[in-house]
């Protein structure tokens, strides 16, 4: 039996351990609201980002800590999540996984009118990207007819353009052409719109698919000289791309290989290994237009893996069908014979592009080969039948020909005239942008001189010793190092390229410079570095550039020049040169040779032209 006073004890204790518990939970449940109200705000504050320059380490993390307790946060947090995770998906190209995630968003209820407009317009722009046009058309007529879409001009806008595209690739371009002329007319009533790039995007990829390639090329040049002009830079990768393709399909491959290097470049370095593979893929096929079989496999190889890796099918099939080709070409008839049998199993569930259905004629060759007729009949009817599904046909085509000739006139027209304005709009933001913050910084400074003339005053009579001390230093010019200087000679060789202008290099040896380090002190040698980077940067102007590629070797770069007008500065430097007197070196003297060259489009690695410039040197 228990005494009372033990009974009082006991229960004592558990009075004490129940209200520790209480102030335990109550302590663990407000660290949770706080937890979450800071999860809260930090998805607001990313949805209100640039979509292009989201960060997969930002987002991907914040995710993890909201979907799998959905449950305890507002629906409208949940969604926007989602598209976080959609905008993510896209910038990487992974197509399927951002389709999900608009699924899942699309699935909860009670989400405002913005975020659910917001989530119509990423299905609008996977189902483009996937190439469902009809799909893309449902969803943008949804979107339109929305009575919530006419109060939001941004959506609105979205939607006609991407109506628009489905339109033009259902080929009805006089539909198209009324989505165009009231995206115009939203845009001047709403002059605060800046997301011109996203939309000229779209118009320009639905111009490729329908086969205007000059005008497709035409509006991707335009949004490549907005990113840059507004240092809109995240997703420049795939404007390169799709210039790529433009310049593919009209041949011009020269250009279309520096675009898909340039994609290929941006992708690596924003880790987008599928925008990488694509980048990679268009290399191919245009080496393989080149007959640079060896470098188009490598290329296709490196993209073969990674659509296998994410399952894109119908980009790893494509990889196939050109492996085979490639192989057949170069007589590798195992190879070929390997890549087409792979390519068979997965292409039964697969519609193939139309550059693509030549596959469908390599099987049935390979079968005749073979002796196995049937297969071999079965197949090139295959191929007869894929022709005629890609012809293109138009019941109304004789009543309507002349009028869609028209409307597709007036709405190519009208692309290009939005280009323009959005182009003159945006360099004027930008313009403007800059002038505010140079009127800033000025102010800025007055009011710093002000606050500080007494300081400066005081200050004056010590740096004037330091002031002529630099005065004398800056004469000494530094040219670039040889990595920069190998940098310098990447930056000359793309511009050039590019934009078409010619490139002169210039190449300066000392060639009895082993002999002069040998016979004196660095402090000499220094001086004589000191003297010739001085000779060299006094016959240069601001736009010629010089570098150091080795000890005694200098690279001088002529953009804008012929080889006739870089040599006239050529021989006016090595004349300096010759008759320059060096007074720390006594009866010693320095012994030159020199060669100009122009690279052509072969000669992206600086080293292997380096070496062809230095082995038509000229002794004097």
């Amino acid at each position: 039996m228990f005494s009372i006073k033990k009974i009082f004890f006991l229960f004592k204790i558990l009075t004490t351990i129940t209200f520790g518990f209480s102030v335990s939970n109550a302590f663990a449940s407000e660290n949770t609201l706080v937890m979450q109200e800071q999860l809260i705000k930090q998805v607001e504050y990313l949805f209100q980002q640039n979509p292009e320059s989201l960060r997969s380490d930002e987002v991907i993390p914040l995710s993890n800590k909201i979907i799998p307790h959905r449950n305890k946060y507002p629906n409208e947090i949940v969604t926007k999540t989602y598209l976080l995770l959609i905008d993510i998906a896209m910038n990487k190209g992974e197509l399927a996984t951002a389709f999900q995630f608009a699924q899942d968003g699309i699935k909860l209820t009670n989400s405002s009118q913005k975020t659910y407009l917001c989530l119509q317009v990423q299905l609008a722009k996977i189902f483009t990207a996937k190439k469902h046009y009809k799909k893309l058309l449902n969803v943008t007529e949804q979107t339109i007819k929305s009575p919530i879409t006419k109060g939001n001009a941004k959506y609105l806008l979205f939607a006609l353009s991407y109506r628009s595209a489905a339109y033009a690739m259902l080929s009805q371009p006089g539909k198209a052409l009324k989505d165009m002329q009231q995206v115009q007319n939203i845009i001047k009533q709403n002059p605060a719109f800046n997301e011109h790039i996203s939309l000229l995007s779209i118009l320009a990829n639905a111009y490729y698919h329908l086969g205007d390639f000059e005008t497709s090329l035409t509006v991707q040049l335009k949004i490549l000289k907005l990113r840059f002009n507004l240092n809109k830079l995240e997703n420049v990768d795939q404007t390169y791309y799709h210039l790529g393709n433009a310049y593919f399909s009209l041949q011009r491959y020269n250009d279309a290989y520096n675009a898909y290097w340039e994609a290929k470049r941006y992708a690596e370095k924003k880790s987008a290994p599928i925008y990488a593979a694509y980048a990679g893929q268009g290399l191919a096929l245009t080496l393989q237009q080149q007959q640079q079989y060896s470098q188009a496999t490598t290329e296709l190889l490196q993209a073969k893996k990674i659509f296998h890796q994410h399952n894109l099918t119908t980009s790893y099939l494509e990889t196939l069908i050109t492996l085979a080709q490639i192989s057949r070409a170069t007589k590798q008839l195992p190879a070929s014979l390997h890549y087409l049998t792979t390519a068979e199993k997965i292409a039964e569930n697969v519609i193939l592009n139309k550059n693509y259905i030549i596959f469908y004629q390599l099987l049935a060759q390979m079968y005749l080969d073979k002796g196995a007729v049937d297969s071999a009949y079965f197949w090139q009817k295959k191929y007869s039948q894929a022709l005629l599904n890609n012809k293109p046909i138009n019941i109304n085509a004789k009543a309507n020909k002349k009028q869609n000739l028209v409307d597709s006139s007036k709405a190519r027209k009208l692309t290009l005239k939005l280009a323009e304005q959005s182009e003159l709009t945006s360099t004027f933001a930008s313009k403007y942008q800059q002038q505010q913050t140079i009127i800033f910084l000025l102010a800025f400074i007055i009011i710093t001189l002000l606050f500080s003339q007494l300081v400066i005053w005081l200050r004056r009579r010590a740096k004037r010793s330091k002031n002529k001390y630099d005065a004398q230093d800056k004469f000494n010019v530094t040219l670039a190092n040889p990595a920069q200087t190998k940098q310098l000679y990447r930056t000359n060789f793309n511009m050039a390229k590019k934009y078409s202008y010619s490139l002169t290099l210039g190449y300066i040896s000392i060639t009895n410079w082993q002999e002069l380090t040998f016979k004196f002190n660095q402090k000499v040698v220094n001086e004589v570095s000191v003297g010739i980077a001085n000779l060299i940067h006094e016959y240069t102007n601001e736009f010629e550039h010089a570098g150091l590629i080795n000890d005694g070797e200098y690279l001088l770069f002529f953009p804008h020049q012929s080889k006739e007008e870089a040599n006239l500065t050529m021989e006016k430097i090595i004349q300096a040169l010759r008759l320059r007197f060096f007074a720390n070196l006594g009866e010693f003297s320095v012994t030159l040779s020199y060669s100009i060259e122009s690279p052509d489009f072969q000669d992206i690695d600086p080293y292997i032209f380096l070496s062809r410039l230095s082995a038509a040197v000229k002794s004097i």
